[in-house]
């Protein structure tokens, strides 16, 4: 009893930690990736905002080209409900604020994922997001990235709950679909990089087994919602604003690397949360020779044609991105062969990684290479792109087993604890 109380008290002090942290980092003006800062991104949102309080709605939208590459629906809602739109302070005050409720959320999904976990486990599972440096910078700084995570834990907790609840009456089917549809297309709005939001959702109804008539509910209500966007579309000439991400314009074949070391940086700490154990998980992967011998071809392929093929630019290149591994080798190797050397080793062991995370299914494999994909597409290419996205859909999307016990979730805090640690010290 003595024992269960202590570990109670001590999860309640970890959790208070992190709450205390993420007011702290706001109050000392923390910058915890490359985007934060009066001298970052943040120019740029004081540009949106001086555009939005200048000019018509209409006008705003029209010439929002040359502040953001982003949709600028929350710019709307700053200038018509915001009291403290224009005065920076007070609007980043009001940006952290309304962050706040990104961790609740965050909560409420996990209850409704992992109904036999106890509320105290859980909120000091959900306090790991406060160590997030990429949610920190967005909350600290006004930026837009927030928003599309907290419609997105919206989606979420409605389309887990039309999952548990397949036997509700009628207009509960119907108003959860509803308010599926309308959060996962909201995300898109803030920030387009959140497309595989609204893709999952409508795939998870679609393919559900439901009655016919909630599917066609599923298309017209994203029928609807689309049609803003295609609006913009037409007015820009593209999903974008401006094209400064080089959409489609050539491929990126060495992100692919990056991608790989950056997914697998975000999967490792949850393998120690499977139910199985990972003495268990590792033996039977390694009983699969055939297909580690498939997955070694694969990527040995792609590394010799990264050595012979490619300049060495992008092993130094410092302002092109590429995640946490890249950061860690132009901070450790100067030298350019064990740079290289680094690099690829870790790319190797990554690839092995993703797919023993993986386990073969199919919704974690076509998840995964989505996200492969959209590295190829990309540049610069940045892990903002991927974190904290995949971390969500880990826990609510991928098809996984997990189990959880205090003496794991400690594992994962302090894993993303230290990822914190590291961002500060490499930014500052």
């Amino acid at each position: 009893m003595k024992l269960n109380f202590n570990i109670k008290l001590l999860s309640i002090i970890f959790t208070s930690f992190a709450a205390i942290s993420f007011f702290y980092g706001f109050y000392i003006d923390e910058i915890s990736m490359g985007a934060g800062g009066y001298n970052g991104d943040f120019v740029f949102v004081t540009k949106s905002i001086d555009l939005f309080y200048n000019n018509s709605i209409k006008d705003s939208i029209l010439l929002f080209s040359e502040t953001s590459n982003r949709p600028p629906l929350i710019y709307i809602l700053h200038k018509l409900f915001n009291p403290f739109f224009v005065d920076e302070l007070n609007f980043r005050r009001s940006v952290f604020t309304l962050s706040l409720f990104i961790p609740i959320l965050f909560f409420l999904c996990l209850k409704e994922r992992f109904k036999n976990s106890e509320n105290n486990l859980l909120a000091l599972f959900a306090s790991i997001l406060f160590f997030n440096p990429f949610f920190r910078t967005s909350s600290y700084w006004g930026l837009e990235e927030n928003y599309a995570i907290i419609s997105t834990l919206a989606a979420f907790i409605f389309l887990l709950r039309f999952a548990n609840h397949s036997r509700d009456n009628f207009w509960n089917i119907s108003i959860n679909i509803f308010l599926i549809t309308f959060f996962s297309s909201l995300s898109i709005y803030f920030d387009q990089k959140f497309l595989i939001i609204p893709l999952i959702c409508f795939f998870n109804i679609i393919l559900s087994n439901q009655k016919n008539i909630y599917k066609i509910f599923c298309l017209i209500f994203y029928t609807i919602f689309a049609i803003p966007y295609i609006y913009l579309i037409y007015l820009w000439g593209g999903i974008f604003p401006t094209n400064i991400y080089n959409i489609g314009s050539q491929f990126f074949f060495h992100h692919i690397g990056y991608a790989i070391t950056i997914i697998a940086f975000i999967f490792f700490p949850f393998i120690f949360l499977k139910t199985n154990k990972i003495g268990d998980q590792i033996s039977e992967f390694l009983s699969k020779k055939q297909f580690l011998l498939l997955l070694l071809i694969v990527i040995l392929i792609y590394l010799i044609v990264l050595f012979f093929f490619y300049n060495d630019f992008f092993f130094e290149n410092k302002s092109d991105g590429g995640g946490v591994i890249k950061k860690i080798s132009l901070v450790f190797f100067t030298n350019l062969i064990f740079n290289k050397i680094f690099i690829f080793s870790s790319i190797l062991i990554s690839w092995f990684l993703i797919f023993f995370f993986n386990e073969e299914k199919k919704l974690n494999t076509i998840l995964t290479t989505y996200f492969l994909i959209i590295s190829v597409i990309v540049s610069p290419f940045y892990q903002e792109y991927f974190d904290p996205i995949i971390f969500l859909l880990i826990l609510f999307i991928y098809k996984l087993d997990f189990k959880f016990t205090y003496k794991k979730i400690y594992f994962l805090y302090a894993y993303f604890l230290f990822f914190l640690i590291g961002t500060n010290i490499y930014y500052n």
